[in-house]
């Protein structure tokens, strides 16, 4: 009977129990019931619950090491500070919130809440991260300084998450940077200790405001800029580079006043044309120049590229410790100076057109002889021309000075205005070309592969695709100097930089470009233009003499004003005469998958054919202005392994 009266207990424990989680149940969806889809999405949010929390994959934009770069790269460590912004779905921001790199990825820091996501939200990143109570509304005060890589602040805004799937974040970098290059000239005789650098220009700022929500620049303070960069000694015919972050400007006003204490003495102050050195601006992320040969008890500037006009029976001192204008592209990683232990001529259109002189002060003497042509000198890390070549520079010997407004007859250019309303004012010849007449070889110029810096010599004649003799340092000449190789190599860059009379031409899997056997890699800011409607800077690897470059896109091509009425086809001459009297000549081209003349000769279908490159890619190619008998299209483009004309434009 007790057992009976047990078991009859714990059957009705058991059913009052049911009932009792029935009930809560019930109660329970009672409140679910009067709570709101939003606050419900709300609480869960807040919890980390359902949609999840963000997810980081890769974060690059970040400078390395060397002061020289403004490379792109991925942080494999560090911190960085994110942004939820305000947006559709989200009661709250969430400001600053700290994420380190680990072995395991980007975790949020240690006791914080993770940021979490609904749908859809709009974050901002920065780097490297600060705690400074300045940072917690995204507006931070930018100063101009002495170059450290905490100092240089990256930041992305504006990028899309959603739950589940990480989000990369692709920097970019907050100031601008102006390298110092100073060598020591070994006509002056002191330490060459550079303990300050001054500044001066109406337009600099000395300090500014940016948020970085939203990526609006405010408000700065113009004044000088003065830093020290505490270089005790600079050895003579040696050099010291002095990176300086400069809150960006959009425009300068007039020349910048440069003033350096060496050995404790102030020099007078250096006058810097800001148009020939490309300092018409200083803009976020981008890297400039300067050039400076402490000689004597002054200091003078010195503009550098990687072509030098020089007229015949002249000579001149070519910078030989800076690559190209200094600048740097994204994605390369390459230092601005070079320290070269020799220098050669690599070839010359004829014997003897130029001889040079010792190397000294990171400095060579080119003279000229009396004849006109092109050539191309060589720097390497061994004496005696041995080792490797770490750049090379175009000597352009001819008497002409686009430069020279005073003197039509020896610095002719012309202007012509695009689609857009923008205007250009381009040389009156091809570079590399020593005449502008209609109708002769010596108009034709060189060839440039797109986005390469050395020159190619081009076909001897107009009416067959005629292999030019060159000649090498002793005054051999040969039609056959010029390498031909198929591209092999995933990286192939440094390959030119170190062979720079060897075409790259395309094959197999990637017959379009000598920059990557890969066919999916290539690099669109070579020459600046990876998009048409952000007019960049001149870069490194920019074939246009100092203050000039390779036409690049104002929204529309440069040609767009180019057709078959304005731009007149002549049989005779072989080329195209525009409006305002200018001749472009068809010089063909060196075809993409072998480096041969090509579209040179009269009888090829249509006549010979003129292509002329812009700084623009379009996908595997590039854009360019391309012409024949009857036919014009300014807005054309053809493979970068190909090497056409260039016909430089003023910066």
């Amino acid at each position: 009977m007790e057992n009976e009266l047990l078991i009859f207990s714990e059957k009705r424990i058991m059913y009052n129990w049911n009932n009792y989680i029935k009930v809560c149940l019930f109660v329970l969806v009672i409140i679910l019931v009067s709570c709101s889809r939003e606050e419900m999405v709300e609480n869960m949010v807040e919890k980390g619950d359902v949609y999840g929390t963000l997810q980081i994959g890769s974060v690059s934009g970040i400078p390395v090491q060397s002061l020289s770069t403004r490379s792109t790269t991925e942080l494999s460590t560090g911190d960085i500070g994110v942004f939820r912004l305000a947006s559709t779905g989200y009661t709250e921001t969430r400001d600053n919130v700290k994420y380190t790199k680990s072995d395991s990825g980007w975790d949020v820091d240690t006791g914080t809440e993770p940021i979490s996501l609904t749908s859809d939200a709009s974050l901002c990143c920065y780097y490297p991260y600060s705690s400074n109570e300045d940072y917690t509304d995204g507006s931070v005060t930018l100063t101009s300084q002495l170059y450290s890589e905490s100092a240089d602040l990256c930041y992305q805004t504006s990028v899309s998450a959603v739950s589940g799937t990480p989000v990369s974040f692709s920097l970019g970098h907050a100031y601008a940077k102006l390298n110092f290059i100073i060598s020591h000239n070994s006509t002056y005789s002191g330490n060459c200790a550079v303990s300050n650098i001054k500044i001066e220009n109406d337009g600099i700022l000395s300090s500014g405001t940016l948020n970085m929500t939203t990526g609006n620049y405010g408000s700065g303070t113009v004044g000088a800029v003065t830093v020290d960069p505490a270089i005790s000694s600079i050895a003579s015919g040696s050099f010291a580079e002095v990176t300086v972050l400069m809150v960006p400007v959009a425009t300068l006003l007039g020349d910048i006043t440069v003033t350096f204490t060496l050995d404790d003495t102030e020099l007078s102050p250096v006058t810097v044309d800001v148009s020939a050195h490309n300092l018409t601006s200083l803009a976020a992320g981008k890297n400039y120049s300067l050039d400076f040969n402490i000689n004597g008890t002054s200091a003078e500037v010195t503009s550098t590229a990687n072509c030098y006009i020089i007229a015949p029976g002249s000579s001149l001192n070519v910078p030989v410790n800076v690559r190209g204008n200094g600048g740097d592209v994204a994605g390369t990683g390459l230092s601005t100076v070079i320290n070269p232990s020799s220098l050669g001529i690599l070839w010359e259109t004829s014997a003897d057109l130029i001889s040079l002189g010792d190397l000294s002060d990171n400095k060579v003497t080119v003279t000229t002889g009396s004849a006109t042509g092109n050539a191309v000198i060589a720097a390497y890390s061994g004496a005696d021309q041995a080792g490797t070549i770490l750049w090379s520079w175009h000597i352009w010997v001819t008497d002409y000075d686009p430069d020279n407004d005073t003197d039509p007859d020896s610095g002719t250019t012309f202007t012509i205005i695009n689609s857009k309303g923008f205007s250009y004012d381009f040389m009156d010849r091809n570079l590399g070309a020593t005449t502008a007449s209609a109708g002769v070889t010596t108009t034709m110029g060189l060839l440039y592969q797109w986005g390469r810096k050395d020159p190619f010599p081009g076909s001897a004649s107009y009416t067959t695709e005629t292999e030019p003799v060159i000649y090498n340092a002793l005054g051999t000449g040969s039609d056959d100097m010029i390498g031909k190789e198929a591209v092999s190599s995933d990286a192939n860059l440094s390959n030119t930089i170190e062979n720079p009379l060897t075409y790259y031409y395309g094959t197999g899997v990637n017959n379009v470009d000598w920059y990557s056997v890969t066919a999916d890699t290539h690099n669109d800011a070579l020459w600046g233009g990876a998009d048409k409607n952000v007019y960049t800077a001149k870069t490194i690897f920019d074939p246009c003499p100092a203050g000039w470059r390779v036409p690049s896109w104002k929204e529309d091509s440069p040609w767009s004003d180019f057709s078959t009425t304005t731009f007149n086809w002549s049989d005779t001459d072989y080329g195209c005469t525009y409006t305002s009297g200018t001749f472009y000549p068809a010089a063909g081209c060196r075809f993409n998958e072998s480096g041969d003349l090509y579209s040179v000769s009269s009888s090829s279908p249509n006549g010979p054919f003129g292509y002329y490159w812009s700084g623009l890619q379009r996908g595997t190619g590039g854009y360019r202005l391309y012409f024949y008998d009857g036919y014009v299209t300014p807005a054309g483009y053809n493979y970068r392994a190909g090497a056409y004309s260039v016909r430089c434009v003023k910066e």
